[in-house]
């Protein structure tokens, strides 16, 4: 019996996107502190903005990080998982830069959610394909 593929690129994905998640949410909590606001963003436009740079790293990590880690538990090509996994991270960064710099459209928060759909719909037909594969055939 073969043993279980284990996600280890995914994994350090994972470990990237946790770091970031605690770095955005010191920001999060450095901007509350300062303008002792303990609950909602008081507002505060600058809060308001960095509560969204969290909240849409947050709304976007699991989903990906779950398709990263099936798609290589289901054996897909390991460099598709690492360019898909280093894409989303490059994204969140340049989301999170360009939204916690400006509230406007810039072209931080333009590329950053572009990569994260392509990375969302480039895992999501990888799995689609190989899956078929296997409970079609």
């Amino acid at each position: 019996m073969a043993m279980p593929a284990l996600p280890f690129v995914t994994a350090f994905y994972a470990a990237l996107a946790g770091l970031l998640c605690v770095i955005l949410s010191v920001l999060v909590i450095r901007q509350r502190m300062r303008r002792r606001i303990s609950i909602g963003d008081g507002g505060d436009p600058e809060l308001g903005r960095m509560a969204r740079v969290f909240g849409n790293f947050a709304e976007y990590a699991a989903l990906v990080l779950v398709l990263l880690a099936l798609l290589e538990i289901c054996h897909g090509p390991r460099w598709l998982v690492h360019a898909l996994g280093g894409c989303f991270i490059v994204g969140r960064v340049a989301h999170a830069y360009g939204l916690a710099g400006a509230t406007g459209i810039n072209a931080g928060r333009s590329a950053g959610i572009v990569l994260t759909l392509l990375v969302i719909l480039a895992a999501s037909i990888a799995l689609l394909v190989i899956v078929g594969r296997k409970i079609f055939v």
